[in-house]
């Protein structure tokens, strides 16, 4: 069987070699090739691979591979294989490499683990960090001892931050060699919390192999493990899993326990520290109080019987009778509490600190000044203590009771207030509606009057023109004389009548349009005073836009003026039938010296002419606007409106979320009583500890 290490090395060739030698190995192994091809049957097999090692070591790497892939014995072809694979990596063809290491096929846990060595280079230098990550890890499967792979292992692991694989190593490799190096380099991923996602039962035997080689490690590892589960989700499992491990585990008694005992104390008094609620941990309690009692030393003994003592009167029937025995037993061997007021005084605050989280606290010091007033608590007895305590237990069991009525109060208040609101809202939108009506008809009357007294007063200014009718008048000219008088008396009452009555009576509408916008005003204050009453503070003030008003001045303004600025109307010009015959007549009657007749047909079409074409010219653009601004009313309406029906729409909502938020919270207190009631339970608990060692009869 051909040394492996050789093959390993591709130092086999030097097997085969005289040592005495002192030639270049290509050379001797070309005479020894040559030499062995004059006999009958020549076995080239190992010189040909020899060869290949030494072309190989000397970056001939085709040649190399050349001799390699000649026909070897059966022996030398996976490593053969193996080596090919070699050259195309040194020659950068790392594609070609990874077929040729695929295919080595052999039974030689060397050559796996190599070929897995290989491949794991290579995929790094691929940057394939899933595939280097998988071989790197079959090979410490295969051969963990090999040729530090674990070391090499460990190292990748660390430099790519895969801290799950390289806990994974670390345990696994600490349980099957029990090094101490594995334990501490766990130890050193517990402590920066790199371990604290991984399930407790996962460290059950690794703990359980360092309990029996060194327990001062174990401690240390499990100090350390215990701080990075303290405040996470595995909290309750990973106690679970220590207390499982040590009343399973046959324990050395003789041991001083340094760490550990403190750590089931301070875990003990976080778990009744109201942090959890009882149900959560009263499966674990027993087996904790169990190993607590069991590694305490003496001199710690009175606090872990008490708690067992203590638990067992809340709690009656819950623990092991013989684990209560053992806790008698205890307590009258223990020595007399040195720290009773103290621990007293710890309660007392513990109390405090929940109390302040649940929003009792101003409350709960109000009704404890007159029970216990003249008490100095920094320098009372611990009878005196625990009276103050048990007065504060009971306080915030009142105030529970208290609390809940208290919600309930505010949900009818709030529900209440949302009835108001809503009403507020509905009438707030109603009067939007009958103001926007009002005003809007309003207008449309004004620009209706307005429009009639046109149509009425202005023809009879445009009839009476035939006073400039004359027998002697040019009537040839005439029309055009007509044309722009009739102008003239248009634009005089359109400036001195129509407009002042348009201004006069769009100032009394305005005015009118303010009276509504204050009746709404109004109501707004009223709306915000009621509020604000409810509230007992200036929570809102409703305040319409009353800039609207201003608005419509100025649109109004720009409207009036088209009144002016209309165009010259076509009123004697026209080309129909009358209009034409008057022409006409005019100029063949001037010439015949009879007037009389054209002189009547003016005066006679001017005082009949029907006008109502020509108001409807003048009025048109004026109505217009008023039409485009009447149409406007409902959204400046709105506008004025909108502020406070957005803060009215608010405070409901604010409403809303407050009713559902008390209602929350009443159906937990009513569904999870246990929230509020497990601390005050567990406070109870703490305080017959605290009675019990200081020796202190219950008192009824």
């Amino acid at each position: 069987m051909t040394p492996e290490n050789e093959l390993i090395n591709k130092s086999y060739y030097q097997t085969i070699i005289d040592k005495n030698e002192k030639e270049h190995p290509i050379k001797i192994l070309g005479e020894m090739y040559m030499e062995e091809m004059k006999g009958e049957l020549p076995d080239l097999s190992s010189i040909r691979f020899s060869q290949g090692e030494v072309y190989f070591l000397n970056k001939d790497y085709e040649a190399a591979i050349y001799k390699w892939q000649h026909p070897l014995d059966e022996e030398f072809i996976p490593w053969a294989q193996k080596n090919i694979a070699d050259a195309h990596v040194e020659m950068g063809l790392l594609e070609e490499a990874e077929k040729f290491y695929m295919d080595v096929q052999t039974e030689s846990i060397a050559l796996k683990s190599e070929v897995l060595l290989q491949l794991f280079s290579l995929y790094i230098e691929q940057d394939q960090l899933e595939r280097s990550v998988h071989t790197i890890k079959k090979a410490v499967e295969l051969n963990p001892d090999y040729s530090y792979v674990t070391k090499v292992a460990k190292t990748y692991f660390e430099d790519i931050n895969d801290w799950e694989n390289a806990v994974e190593l670390a345990v696994n490799e600490a349980i099957r060699t029990e090094s101490v190096s594995w334990f501490e380099i766990l130890e050193g991923y517990a402590e920066k919390g790199l371990t604290s996602k991984n399930e407790p039962s996962y460290f059950a035997g690794v703990l359980a192999v360092l309990l029996h080689i060194d327990m001062h490690r174990f401690e240390r590892l499990t100090e350390v493990l215990w701080s990075s589960y303290k405040h996470g989700d595995f909290y309750i499992p990973w106690l679970e899993v220590m207390n499982q491990l040590l009343l399973n585990q046959k324990v050395e008694q003789s041991y001083k326990w340094e760490k550990v005992p403190d750590l089931f104390k301070e875990t003990y008094f976080d778990l009744i520290s109201g942090r959890f609620l009882i149900q959560d941990i009263s499966n674990l309690i027993e087996d904790h109080l169990t190993n607590w009692l069991a590694l305490s030393s003496a001199s710690d003994s009175l606090i872990s019987s008490t708690s067992i003592l203590s638990w067992n009167e809340v709690f009656p029937a819950t623990l092991d009778a013989s684990l209560v025995s053992r806790a008698e037993h205890h307590f009258v061997e223990s020595n007399a509490n040195q720290n009773g007021r103290q621990e007293g005084i710890e309660l007392i605050d513990s109390i405090r600190s929940w109390a302040e989280k649940e929003g009792l606290l101003e409350r709960l010091n109000e009704n404890l000044r007159p029970l216990m007033a003249g008490i100095n608590i920094e320098v009372a007895s611990p009878a005196e203590i625990r009276n103050f305590i048990k007065a504060m237990i009971e306080c915030l069991l009142e105030q529970r009771v208290e609390s809940e009525n208290e919600i309930m109060k505010e949900i009818d208040w709030n529900k209440e207030l949302l009835t108001e609101l809503y009403e507020m809202q509905q009438q707030s939108g109603d009067m939007e509606i009958e103001k926007v009506s009002i005003m809007a008809n309003a207008l449309d009357s004004l620009k209706s009057n307005l429009y009639e007294k046109v149509k009425n007063n202005l023809p009879r200014l445009l009839r009476h023109c035939s006073e400039l009718v004359k027998e002697d008048s040019d009537f040839t000219k005439l029309h055009t004389v007509l044309n722009e008088e009739m102008n003239k008396r248009i634009t005089h009452y359109m400036e001195k009548n129509v407009l002042y009555e348009f201004n006069h009576t769009i100032l009394e509408w305005i005015e009118a349009c303010e009276r509504e916008f204050q009746d709404c005003q109004n109501l707004f204050n009223e709306y915000s005073e009621r509020i604000n009453q409810q509230y007992n503070q200036e929570k809102v003030v409703l305040q319409g836009d009353f800039g609207v008003l201003n608005d419509w001045k100025r649109d109004m303004e720009r409207i009036s003026r088209g009144l002016l600025n209309h165009e010259e109307v076509n009123i004697m010009l026209r080309n129909n039938a009358s209009q034409l015959l008057l022409k006409g007549a005019g100029k063949l009657l001037g010439s015949m010296k009879n007037k009389e007749m054209i002189h009547n047909r003016y005066k006679n079409y001017i005082e009949n002419k029907d006008y109502s074409e020509v108001i409807e010219k003048i009025m048109q653009p004026f109505i217009l606007q008023l039409e485009l601004f009447e149409k406007s009313i409902e959204w400046d309406t709105n506008r004025f409106f909108s502020e406070s029906m957005e803060e009215i729409h608010r405070l409901m909502e604010e409403v809303q979320i407050d009713i559902e938020k008390h209602n929350n919270s009443i159906n937990m207190m009513q569904d999870n009583p246990e929230i509020f009631r497990d601390p005050l339970t567990l406070f109870e608990l703490k305080l017959r500890q605290y009675e019990l060692m200081n020796t202190v009869e219950v008192l009824n």
